[in-house]
């Protein structure tokens, strides 16, 4: 390696970690605030139009920061697995005067309709809000931030690990299939087959787990993590700058605004 690669290499750790897009370089907690904020104006209005409004700034924001097509086909099978039976189960269990179909025992009303709606989008206006913290805020780095504020380095590590580990059994579950499938052992069909293939593969994935559970304790140890003095990181966030002031500022005066104002309808 040569001495301009090495400098080059170090110089990208002296600045602070950017990720070359105005929303995911905006600060983790100021995004979060903001997603909270929207969540809040969400379920305190009494109809439909706002929590649907949400839910299109979420894709919007989604677009901006260069996530859109993903989060676009995420939000579209929760609507379509989760809000289409929420709709149709609050329309036709909320009773009402105006009956617009009459099924038997139950019915659909108007105002079952009118429940359906407003109750759907803010259940997806929430799912909407979580689904695009996890696409745009890297775990990291709202790790890095919540230890700026003053969080126990063990508590954001035991947050981050837990979320790693998701994504590690996920990977390492795949793996393990492949290898079976290699095999010859059948693993794709109908659910009973999918299931006879699948439950033989928990025992290796937990034992991988077990053992990297094992390395990363060595590593930290290795990395003094238990020492009572103050950590540093290899990487760093950009520091608090005045638009993510003024973010959490609006955030926070539009979800006090949407409490006093707003009328709840849980």
């Amino acid at each position: 390696m040569t001495d301009s690669t090495l400098a080059a290499v170090a110089d990208r750790y002296r600045r602070p970690m950017a990720m070359g897009n105005a929303v995911l370089d905006l600060h983790p907690i100021a995004m979060v605030a903001s997603i909270c904020a929207l969540i809040v104006l969400a379920l305190a209005s009494s109809g439909w139009v706002v929590p649907l409004a949400v839910s299109v700034l979420f894709l919007i924001v989604a677009f901006l920061a260069g996530r859109g097509r993903s989060y676009l086909v995420t939000i579209l099978n929760l609507w379509l697995a989760v809000g289409l039976i929420l709709f149709v189960l609050r329309a036709l269990l909320v009773k009402g005067e105006t009956v617009l179909v009459p099924l038997g025992r139950l019915a659909i009303t108007a105002e079952g309709i009118e429940d359906g709606l407003r109750f759907t989008t803010a259940v997806m206006a929430i799912c909407g809000g979580v689904t695009l913290f996890f696409a745009i805020v890297a775990m990291r780095r709202l790790m890095l931030a919540l230890e700026g504020i003053g969080v126990s380095p063990r508590v954001s590590y035991v947050i981050l690990a837990s979320f790693q580990a998701i994504t590690d059994l996920g990977a390492t579950a795949r793996v393990v299939l492949d290898a079976q499938k290699a095999r010859g052992i059948e693993a794709e069909g109908n659910l009973l087959v999918r299931a006879r293939a699948f439950f033989p593969v928990l025992a290796p994935v937990f034992l991988t787990a077990m053992s990297a559970t094992e390395e990363r304790a060595i590593a930290l140890d290795a990395r003094a993590f238990n020492n009572p003095g103050r950590h540093t990181s290899l990487l760093e966030l950009k520091r608090w700058s005045g638009w993510d002031t003024t973010l959490t500022v609006v955030a926070i005066l539009i979800a006090v605004a949407a409490v006093i104002g707003g009328v709840g309808w849980l």
